[in-house]
């Protein structure tokens, strides 16, 4: 491989030094934050995959925890350490997923790498969809806001109620003349003058 034994055997010393709260905060008072070399995902997660990952029946310890979420640490970084090689190789600052799966396939974990291929497939795909949603839901907040700002014409909007007076008197006109016999000319005149 491109990193060999020499990187890993780094990457544990590295990372053999136990941490606890009390040497976190003198380690912060008294030098450099901690490196990225430290890194353990949270304790929590980890119980969590081994629940999950072995049989009912099984039992983990605190310290077996500890070790787990330490080796998926070291492995993370040297996972990265590999994918990095890959990105640099083609001179890229920026590790891609395609990276990811080179160094897997790199550090001899091919049997998981259709799974993995797999799993960036749905994810893309699950991306897609809710780009896709994102814009739906978008343009139609966009057509709702121009549907309630487009203003009804001030004709339309006074056509409308004349009309429908118009229509009203008319009516009462209709009546007016076949009570009275009046063709409602007369009327007409008279508010003229």
């Amino acid at each position: 491989g491109t990193l060999g034994r020499d990187t890993i055997t780094q990457a544990i010393t590295m990372t053999t030094t136990p941490t606890t709260k009390a040497s976190n905060t003198e380690a912060t008072k008294q030098g450099p934050p901690p490196s990225a070399v430290e890194f353990e995902p949270p304790l929590a997660c980890v119980r969590r995959i081994l629940k999950n990952s072995l049989p009912a029946s099984t039992n983990v310890g605190k310290d077996a925890s500890a070790a787990f979420a330490r080796s998926t640490g070291i492995f993370i970084i040297y996972l990265t350490a590999c994918a990095n090689d890959f990105a640099r190789e083609n001179r890229r600052q920026t590790i891609t997923a395609n990276d990811v799966l080179a160094a897997v396939k790199e550090l001899e974990f091919d049997e998981m790498s259709a799974d993995l291929q797999k799993f960036l497939e749905q994810y893309r795909e699950a991306e897609k969809s809710k780009k896709v949603a994102k814009a739906a839901a978008k343009k139609e907040a966009e057509d709702e806001e121009t549907k309630l700002s487009t203003p009804v014409s001030v004709k339309s909007k006074e056509a409308a109620p004349d009309t429908e007076m118009k229509d009203d008197a008319t009516d009462e006109e209709k009546e007016d003349d076949a009570t009275h016999g009046d063709d409602g000319d007369s009327e007409v005149q008279a508010m003229e003058e």
